[in-house]
């Protein structure tokens, strides 16, 4: 009896290594302000990871400016008039997350 040589091509995945900086990518929309989170690399390139805080401050730090721009966002959106139906008051009992 012979035995058939498996021939599929196994593939080895290196992981790569990426130097860069947690973002938020903060855009206007018709329905409101979009956050997500990313990671901008040395060499330019923008990925959409989640945000790591190592450090309670550096987290802390990071929400404050991240507040900064969503209140930019929302009086530039404002002025422009580009917001439809968005309360810009501040969230009722039912906008929280639980």
């Amino acid at each position: 009896m012979s035995e058939d040589k498996n021939s599929d091509t196994k593939f080895v995945i290196q992981p790569e290594q990426i130097q860069g900086r947690s973002i938020f990518i903060v855009e206007t929309t018709p329905s409101g302000v979009q956050v997500k989170t990313g990671f901008l690399a040395d060499d330019g390139r923008v990925l959409e990871l989640p945000a790591i805080f190592p450090t309670q401050e550096y987290a802390l730090s990071q929400i404050d400016e991240l507040r900064k721009i969503v209140i930019q966002h929302f009086a530039q959106a404002q002025q422009a008039g580009a917001l439809q139906g968005v309360s810009l008051e501040g969230p009722s009992p039912d906008d929280t997350i639980q």
